[in-house]
Order: structure tokens, then C-alpha cells, then sequence
């Protein structure tokens, strides 16, 4: 797994599946991002009240959302394009959470990886060269979006604007639908890893895709399958066992 992705992840963090429907509409909201952004600073120029307003319930809603996901585990797709739309990495694994700040990233393709985040420090199990790197957490995730799916306090979430993205319809067998909603975070200092990440939700208020542009504007998208968010947590799925022979970088 691309080493940089994985940190990405690291913030301890990202059903049905539902499959090229949400990829698509996972795309349609990251081309109109840019469109929403100037409409939205045109709407602050006009009325800032309003516009605070739109902020404020936007970041309440999302935070009673995944306030709700005490715990989530969940199989992945993952795909990263560069910015001439060309993919550079896919991957394929299990991605397991809990509130606050614990993460479990696992990949069965290409290549067998770890990374876990235990609330203090990251580990990054490669077992092809036999190494493990460390990293303080809160320095990895430090103004990274993918922070605010696991944590709960309000100087981190202060941090980030906050944004509700134009619902997308999704069919569904016999002519039902539902709906999917997509909230735009975006770090308010500048200069960060992530420019900004967008955390989308299926009709039954499960999170069931993620996309993020990074400043290479690389775009890394996840899609969600078989999602459980009540389960039994065993003791070591946020531990690493070291074995003897792998070198240890700690760079806490």
C-alpha cells in the first residue's frame, strides 16, 4: 500500500455496497466542489449570516452522524488518480474504527499491509521488507480532515469548515430510492496534506464512501461494503505484535 495513502487514514479514521453508483456520485460532487465553493463565497459576500448559518448546520449534522458510529468495520475499494485522471493505486482490504481515535487499516491487494492507530501512536507494518515505522498520532493527523472521523472534542473540529453538499439520488431495485449525503471538510489553515475530504452517507445514514484531494492533487477515493457497526471489539485489534527480525523506525 502506497505509504502516504495510509496516512491519510491515519485519524482514527474510512452497509450495503452500493458499488459504481456512489463512485459516480462521489465523482459528480468532487467536479462540483469548485462550483459550490464560488457559489458559496459569493452567497458570503451577499449575506454572511446566512452563509454561518449554512456552516453551522452543516457541521451539526455531520457531527450527529458520526456521533452515532460509536464503531465502524467495513471492507474497502480504493482507487487514487492523479491529476491527469490516471490511476496510480488501488487497493483493496478491511478498514475498522472506534470512537475516539482508533483505526485499523488492513490490505489483502496488492500486498498484505497493517497500519494501525492505538489513540497515541500509528504503526506501520510493511511485512515485505520487514519494518515497521512510528509515528506520533496526533503529529500525522495534525490538520488532517480524516481526523473528524473519530474524534470528538471541539478544538479539533474547530479546525475544519464544514459544508453539506447537494443530496444525490440513488436507485434502487424496484424502483426505490435513496438518497446520499455528502459533507465537504476543509482545513482552515492552509499548507496541509489534505486540501479537502468528503465523507458521503447512504440512505440508511451509514458512511459509505470517502474522497480526498491532497496537494499533488492526487485524488484518493474509498467505497464501503458490508458495513458493521455493532460488533464485538476484540482487546488487540488496535495492537501490534512486533516480531523479533523487523527493524523498528520510531520516529515519535
Amino acid at each position: 500500500m502506497n505509504k502516504a495513502v495510509s496516512v491519510y487514514l491515519v485519524g482514527a479514521l474510512t452497509t450495503l455496497s452500493i458499488g459504481l453508483s456512489v463512485k459516480s456520485a462521489v465523482a459528480q460532487n468532487t467536479a462540483s466542489s469548485t462550483t459550490t465553493q464560488m457559489a458559496s463565497a459569493s452567497q458570503s459576500a451577499q449575506s454572511p449570516s446566512i452563509n454561518l448559518e449554512l456552516k453551522s448546520s452543516a457541521r451539526a449534522s455531520l457531527q450527529a452522524l458520526l456521533g452515532k458510529m460509536k464503531q465502524f468495520r467495513a471492507g474497502f475499494e480504493q482507487t487514487v488518480v492523479d491529476a491527469q485522471q490516471n490511476v496510480v493505486h488501488e487497493a483493496q482490504g478491511t478498514l475498522t474504527m472506534t470512537r475516539p481515535n482508533k483505526l485499523r487499516w488492513e490490505t489483502t491487494f496488492p500486498d498484505e499491509t497493517l497500519l494501525v492507530a492505538d489513540g497515541e501512536a500509528v504503526w506501520n507494518v510493511d511485512t515485505f521488507v520487514e519494518q515497521v515505522t512510528v509515528l506520533s498520532q496526533d503529529n500525522a493527523v495534525k490538520d488532517n480532515p480524516i481526523v473528524l472521523l473519530t474524534a470528538t472534542d471541539e478544538a479539533t473540529w474547530a479546525k475544519f469548515s464544514i459544508s453539506e453538499l447537494k443530496s444525490a439520488s440513488l436507485s434502487e431495485g424496484a424502483g426505490s430510492k435513496g438518497v446520499l449525503r455528502s459533507y465537504q471538510i476543509t482545513p482552515k489553515e492552509e499548507g496541509g496534506q489534505i486540501v479537502t475530504l468528503t465523507l458521503t452517507f447512504n440512505q440508511n445514514n451509514d458512511l459509505s464512501a470517502l474522497n480526498m484531494l491532497d496537494a499533488q492533487q492526487q485524488v484518493s477515493t474509498l467505497v464501503f461494503k458490508d458495513i458493521d457497526t455493532r460488533f464485538p471489539v476484540a482487546a488487540d485489534t488496535f495492537s501490534v505484535e512486533i516480531p523479533d527480525s523487523y527493524i523498528v523506525d520510531d520516529q515519535r
